[in-house]
């Protein structure tokens, strides 16, 4: 495929980037993105990759808008409570670019759905509510050999590390490693501010881009946290899987 003249205009600012050019945000357009969940950053993640003209996006959760959610999600207005946050997200994304093709899966990421999912992603990102979930994602992208952008999100920090099967460690050794072996409990990580989950979904979103495009360092096996509160960044490297992990191990 080649830009159209509207495409040319649109993606212009992309375009004039350092390392972007044409073929690269053609790539973008012909890509496809598997977006597990709907939590606060993941919601916003969807909004920057729907900008930069992801081709495909497919989204994945089975909540409804509620009350609380309006302090937390920038996308979501007290008109949208009650209703499937794919649908919502589906209808806004397309409206901000008619570009792109929004699939709406209105039903819960588990291991049976794993295979059919999986499949229509070059890659996928992970907005998950529950930390159990994360490591059902982790588990299906290390045997899958697709890549995982994972984002944590706990008060005033968030933490983003780029799963890549063969390169980087799983999240079950990088939880381990951080010391969250006992995870928190589920629902615990809503509490945060709105501003962070959309810091949050930006990081993902910009990893996300990097590996469709090989553009600049790719993180495998660097964690990236930032306290807010302290305005301090960390960035954690050499996670590297434990030979005993039945996903790390594999890849010797």
């Amino acid at each position: 495929m080649s830009l159209s003249e509207d495409q040319r205009e649109r993606y212009k600012s992309q375009l004039s980037l350092p390392g972007m050019s044409e073929a690269r945000q053609e790539k973008l357009l012909s890509s496809s993105i598997v977006l597990l969940g709907l939590d606060p950053c993941g919601t916003n993640c969807a909004v920057n990759l729907a900008q930069a003209g992801i081709g495909k996006i497919i989204l994945v959760d089975q909540d409804l808008v509620v009350e609380s959610d309006l302090s937390k999600h920038s996308v979501f207005t007290s008109e949208d409570i009650n209703y499937p946050k794919v649908d919502i997200l589906k209808r806004k994304l397309t409206t901000l670019n008619p570009d792109i093709q929004v699939r709406n899966c209105f039903f819960k990421f588990d291991t049976h759905n794993a295979d059919h999912l999986l499949g229509e992603g070059e890659l996928v990102v992970e907005g998950l509510e529950s930390w159990q979930d994360k490591l059902v994602a982790s588990d299906s992208c290390m045997q899958r050999k697709k890549a995982l952008i994972h984002s944590g999100l706990l008060s005033f920090s968030f933490h983003v590390f780029s799963m890549i099967p063969g390169r980087s460690a799983c999240l079950r050794c990088v939880f381990a490693r951080l010391g969250l072996e006992d995870f928190p409990p589920d629902g615990f990580k809503q509490s945060v501010l709105g501003a962070i989950a959309s810091l949050a979904g930006a990081f993902q979103a910009a990893e996300a881009i990097k590996l469709i495009t090989q553009i600049g360092t790719i993180s495998g096996n660097h964690l990236l946290r930032f306290d807010v509160l302290r305005s301090e960044f960390d960035d954690m490297t050499e996670l590297i899987g434990r030979s005993d992990c039945p996903d790390c191990g594999r890849w010797g």
